[in-house]
């Protein structure tokens, strides 16, 4: 719940989730898809069939609804069989040149691809990678070559509303690891010149659903999203004058329902931020909450009503208000926090499980600045985080962290970050008996007094907090009764250039810390110590710096585990 109270969500949005998530699987049919005109044959009360052959997408959105709720078919829960089901049917129907449609359009391909993209992200399947892999080719070999642009049919000239699904299943696939062709994206780039470029003669910011057409609000969220997708930045012109015009049409059920329209508009303003967001997604959640079903078989769905939504039925409508209120944590702001004025760079990268490389969704990265809160990103539902980096020292600690996981640091230099997007990926070790982690989310300490000699203690992530670092942890008695004699102290340190003195409940060790990499950089120390020490319950540890070389030495330290061999 923190992080959904903290992009706009709250209990009410989760109950609506839950309840529509528990309608949507006791609708799908037997061998795995939603049916447009027949998931309501076992219930008969619920209404809103559709004779359009969408069933591809229907099973597509639906699937994407248990999908961000991390509902997956590799994970035990009550939703695995029907996420596995409605992948399978999806996989099972796509033809031999990756074609997922079963005779529907071009819609249908980008959300099936997308669909399996995003389970294929989630849980690393290698059944998955193929069908993805195929989806794509298929999915590049059907934009037109000449006007550009994607529409109903492989080959066609283009239109805003079917290139947005093409767009976003290329982004799902390449974030899943797949390579996609970089020519795609910049035919989608062109085709938003065509519709919404100054040769188009629209307002900047706004665009149209085809060359000539009228620019509205619907394609001017959907172009937005794409944009940022595409990578353009908040602060541009053209953003600022998209989300100025959807922030003028907030959602209103009753006069004009249009939840196509507040679906872009929804991925686009939470991605943009600011008060436009806040301002959309008031009026977003209280028409949603205030319409959703809440009695009866109908329960957890909403009546297809308004534009588009008849076409689709009720399955669609259900899926499509089910994902905005799924926006808090499906999809990573990438932009991250607000910009600091003195942001050199951006880190970006995957917090996974070592050994199954599945995501860690909610697992914190932090890094630590000097004179600052400690600057903090959270992973989404694929393990996915982005960090903005303010003025940081030539080498940095970066850490991830997460319940049930072993805390990790690692050493950055800030050469291969300035002016740059960094990737930089964690694998959490899971919890272990034999690690105790000191910090649970792990901080940069800087002992010493600021007062810096010598040659590696010029800059520091942090101000000195003193001359002795004390903290507390526990150790069970099973524990100690699996270990050998031997136990050791691990941390990653930097600026170390005297001998500091560790004690752990109270007695000295005999090693000490000390030697740290000379180019000013974090590397890892080890100090051993007899196990003895440890008693069963809370233990001490205590870092004390020293003087040498004529001054109190500074140095900073970060992650201190306790490892007790077996």
């Amino acid at each position: 719940m923190v992080i959904v109270e903290r992009e706009g969500g709250s209990e009410e949005t989760e109950r609506a989730v839950a309840l529509a998530l528990r309608w949507l699987a006791a609708h799908q049919s037997a061998d795995g898809r939603w049916d447009a005109d027949g998931f309501d044959a076992g219930c008969g009360r619920c209404g809103g069939e559709t004779n359009v052959e969408v069933d591809v997408a229907l099973t597509g959105l639906s699937l994407l609804c248990f999908l961000a709720a991390d509902h997956t078919h590799t994970e035990s829960g009550p939703y695995r069989d029907t996420v596995e089901r409605g992948l399978v049917w999806l996989a099972d129907g796509q033809s031999s040149d990756g074609d997922l449609r079963q005779g529907e359009t071009m819609y249908s391909q980008g959300i099936a691809t997308i669909a399996l993209s995003e389970a294929y992200g989630m849980t690393g399947d290698a059944a998955l990678a193929d069908p993805v892999r195929r989806a794509i080719a298929f999915v590049d070999a059907a934009r037109n070559r000449s006007i550009g642009g994607w529409r109903y049919d492989p080959g066609q000239v283009g239109d805003t509303s079917v290139l947005g699904w093409q767009v976003m299943a290329l982004k799902s696939a390449q974030l899943a690891g797949v390579e996609v062709p970089a020519d795609a994206f910049a035919a989608a780039r062109d085709w938003l010149e065509l519709v919404g470029g100054r040769a188009s003669g629209t307002p900047r910011g706004m665009y149209a659903y085809q060359p000539g057409h009228r620019a509205n609000a619907a394609m001017t969220a959907e172009g937005m999203f794409v944009q940022q997708l595409l990578g353009r930045r908040r602060d541009e012109a053209r953003m600022r004058a998209s989300a100025k015009i959807i922030a003028e049409n907030l959602p209103d059920w009753e006069s004009h329902a249009n939840t196509y329209y507040w679906y872009y508009a929804t991925l686009a303003l939470f991605q943009h931020r600011g008060e436009e967001w806040r301002n959309w997604n008031e009026a977003l959640t209280e028409e949603l909450l205030a319409h959703q079903e809440k009695e009866g078989a109908a329960a957890g769905s909403w009546d297809p009503v308004g534009e588009w939504a008849p076409i689709g039925g009720r399955v669609y409508q259900t899926a499509i208000c089910t994902l905005m209120l799924e926006v808090y944590y499906r999809y990573l702001p990438l932009y991250g926090m607000e910009e600091p004025v003195d942001a050199i760079g951006t880190i970006r990268g995957r917090v996974v499980e070592a050994g199954t490389e599945r995501p860690v969704g909610g697992a914190t990265v932090r890094l630590d600045v000097p004179d600052r809160r400690a600057v903090l990103a959270t992973t989404d539902g694929r393990g996915e985080y982005v960090l903005v980096a303010p003025n940081v020292p030539d080498f940095f600690a970066l850490s991830a962290s997460a319940d049930g996981y072993v805390p990790e640091a690692v050493n950055v230099a800030t050469i291969a970050l300035a002016g740059k997007t960094m990737t930089l990926d964690f694998e959490l070790e899971p919890a272990d008996a034999r690690v105790i982690a000191v910090e649970p989310e792990p901080e940069v300490h800087h002992l010493g007094n600021d007062q810096f000699t010598g040659v590696v203690n010029s800059q520091f992530q942090r101000s000195a907090e003193g001359s002795v670092y004390e903290a507390e942890f526990e150790v069970s008695g099973r524990q100690l009764s699996g270990s050998s004699e031997t136990a050791t102290i691990v941390l990653l340190a930097k600026g170390v250039q005297c001998p500091h003195r560790i004690r752990v409940n109270g007695r000295l060790l005999g090693t000490r810390l000390d030697e740290s990499p000379g180019d000013g950089s974090f590397g890892e120390l080890t100090v051993p110590f007899p196990s003895a020490l440890l008693e069963a319950g809370i233990n001490n540890l205590r870092i004390q710096a020293v003087r040498c070389q004529g001054d109190l030495d500074d140095f900073e330290f970060v992650n201190v585990r306790i490892r007790l061999s077996p």
